[in-house]
């Protein structure tokens, strides 16, 4: 699941992949990250480790599952 050791880094986080997301300010998963990675860390079970996935090297994030570029919206 996403860790993100501070605000800074989640803001990173956000500025390199949901703000180019369709899902942008209102994204589910950013939510459910915010809201139970606390409890759900050592979980292995949780959906949340399968949303936005360590790295390999577990030192990062990689891109959310449910990432969808804004470019790819054909509701525009």
């Amino acid at each position: 699941m996403g860790y993100f050791s501070n605000g800074t880094e989640g803001n990173a986080y956000r500025d390199e992949y949901c703000r180019e997301c369709v899902h942008g300010q209102g994204c589910a998963v950013w939510a459910a990250h915010m809201e139970h990675n606390y409890n759900e860390c050592n979980n292995e079970a949780s959906i949340l480790h399968i949303l936005i996935p360590r790295s390999k090297d577990k030192v990062g994030n990689e891109k959310c599952t449910m990432f969808k570029p804004k470019s790819m919206d054909r509701r525009k």
